[in-house]
């Protein structure tokens, strides 16, 4: 399709990598196929290579080889310095400016401002988290002032709609698209291989490992199972991972380590190879992990917080490792059935940009 400026759609996902790169690849394939001229801003270094269809521009830099002090304050200058000034000029009038995710609230809000001062464009963002994980008292109110300047708010479950609705922001729901390679036998196969799993059932926990994510919750969980399995964790450690292998020993649980961060292909296969997914957040808006796992079609439990009921097979209650251990046993007896999550897409987009043809939530 020829790209004409000011029937353009600017996808900016600055991170190049995880969940909302992820999303925003699937997002822009799916607008693009739908007709839509569409240009991805991203980092220079994505984690995977974009698919065709759509223009990418890899215009924010982060630096990643710079081990010192100094590489905040050089992330900043040169957003403020580079990146954002490009926006600035390559944003048309009459076409829509639609930021992915949260990234540094201080930038993001700046950014979201600089683009509503301008005549003519429309200004939404993607809001994959709906609260600010600092816990910062700044950092939350700069969100829900930035929330305030979107023409409106993209997001992936009724309970946030409905909490920024309470905030007078306009919300709409999207489902959770996730750009999702295909699951290679191979690489499942070698997963089972690595967590020695025989034919045990593989209980896993994937992605990042913080405190508020509730490792320890599967362990205990673990502890309580009546049959005989695995606990598998696949991602990086973020602050949590001493305390939970200590809990791990502690209560005589088998856990297959794997604390490292893993390209988008293995951490598909590792979600194919297990036999059920858990997710024990103490808070979260919508979970990337679990749109994925719905797609391979592996079963999943979540405790029953922001909209990870909409995404999940069973949920709990957070907190409650009795009530995991019984929702996991339940879950393993009836497998799920793949879901691509795709419907909507578009049209839910389209209706957020203002523009025809998108349907009423």
């Amino acid at each position: 399709m020829m790209e004409r400026r000011g029937e353009r759609i600017h996808i900016v996902e600055a991170g190049g990598r995880g969940g909302v790169f992820q999303h925003a690849l699937a997002v822009a394939e799916a607008l693009s196929a739908s007709g839509s001229a569409v240009v991805l801003h991203t980092a220079t270094d994505p984690e995977i290579e974009p698919p065709g269809g759509f223009r990418v521009c890899r215009c924010v830099r982060w630096h990643r080889d710079n081990h010192t002090p100094l590489r905040r304050p050089v992330i900043a200058l040169d957003w403020f310095g580079r990146t954002l000034p490009h926006l600035v000029r390559e944003v048309g009038r009459g076409e829509v400016f639609h930021f992915q995710g949260e990234f540094k609230t201080p930038l993001v809000a700046s950014t979201l401002a600089a683009q509503q001062a301008l005549p003519g464009r429309r200004v939404v963002q993607s809001l994959h988290n709906t609260f600010a994980r600092s816990d910062a008292r700044r950092d939350e109110l700069l969100l829900r002032t930035g929330m305030r300047l979107l023409d409106a708010a993209i997001v992936f479950s009724e309970h946030d709609a409905e909490r920024l609705e309470r905030l007078g922001v306009t919300a709409v729901v999207s489902p959770l698209a996730q750009y999702t390679p295909p699951v290679d036998a191979a690489a499942a196969a070698r997963w089972r291989e690595r967590w020695r799993a025989g034919e045990r059932p593989v209980l896993l926990f994937a992605g990042q490992i913080r405190p508020d994510k509730r490792l320890d919750l599967a362990i205990e969980a673990s502890a309580m199972l009546g049959r005989d399995h695995l606990l598998a964790v696949v991602g990086e450690d973020r602050g949590d991972l001493q305390r939970c292998r200590r809990l791990a020993d502690e209560r005589r649980v088998e856990v297959s380590w794997t604390p490292d961060y893993v390209p988008l292909d293995e951490f598909v296969a590792a979600l194919a190879a297990a036999d059920a997914v858990v997710c024990p957040y103490d808070r979260a808006s919508q979970s990337g992990v679990l749109a994925v796992t719905r797609k391979v079609g592996t079963p999943s439990v979540a405790t029953a917080v922001g909209g990870l009921a909409e995404l999940a097979t069973a949920t709990v209650p957070p907190g409650d490792a009795a009530a995991l251990a019984a929702a996991v046993e339940r879950v393993l007896a009836a497998p799920a059935e793949k879901d691509d999550m795709q419907g909507g897409v578009v049209r839910a987009h389209l209706r957020a940009y203002g523009r025809a043809d998108g349907d009423d939530r």
